[in-house]
């Protein structure tokens, strides 16, 4: 039998976070498609062995990435294929981060950074008090243990955002220190971006140590 190609289910949703990160959104489908997915740009090398549902949430979160880096009018980036995620273009290296709930999925990309990190999770989301050992401080989990349930889901994001920004993902939850709309991971420090779309919650990190000023337009 032959299928169509993947396409998105809506054109991409472009946030207004800051003036210098774009960050788009895409819906996921409930139920995977029968479909061809062998033109999505940016595919990893381990998409044939994921889920049908994995390669939707895959599939959408590389496309979101495709749209930011066509709105910077990046042209001919080499995107890294290692962690953190990466583009090379005339101007230099830009950062860049891909999520997704269930639902959605998202891509940021950082104009004048260093590094960035994203997460997005459903604002009603349980985090079990009886996994915080995972990635909290003894400290932290007495901070948590009798919080809210969004407390603990946001203390998860942040986290998440930052190993995604230093492209050492969750192993190093537990070494990174968040006080207020920062967050401190050995000698680099995080400012946290929080931003919310349809019940959503997004969490963005971006390295305070940026040096990088040049623009792509």
């Amino acid at each position: 039998m032959t299928v169509g190609a993947w396409t998105p289910l809506h054109e991409p949703i472009f946030l207004d976070v800051e003036e210098d990160i774009l960050c788009s959104l895409l819906k996921i489908p409930t139920i995977p498609r029968q479909v061809s997915f062998e033109e999505i740009p940016f595919t990893s090398s381990n998409f044939e062995s994921m889920t049908p549902l994995r390669r939707e949430q895959h599939a959408a979160g590389r496309y979101c990435l495709y749209s930011i880096i066509n709105k910077a009018g990046i042209q001919n980036g080499k995107v890294a294929e290692t962690f953190p995620l990466k583009i090379q273009t005339n101007r230099g290296i830009k950062p860049m981060s891909i999520s997704h709930s269930d639902s959605f999925a998202v891509a940021v990309l950082g104009l004048i950074h260093k590094s960035i990190g994203v997460d997005i999770e459903h604002k009603d989301r349980e985090i079990s008090s009886s996994i915080l050992d995972q990635f909290c401080s003894y400290d932290e989990i007495r901070q948590l243990i009798n919080t809210r349930s969004n407390e603990k889901l946001e203390m998860w994001m942040i986290k998440e955002a930052v190993s995604k920004a230093t492209g050492q993902g969750m192993s190093i939850a537990k070494e990174v220190e968040i006080v207020g709309d920062n967050a401190y991971y050995q000698s680099s420090v995080f400012r946290i971006i929080r931003h919310e779309y349809n019940q959503h919650k997004i969490i963005i990190a971006l390295d305070h140590s940026d040096s990088s000023i040049d623009n792509l337009t």
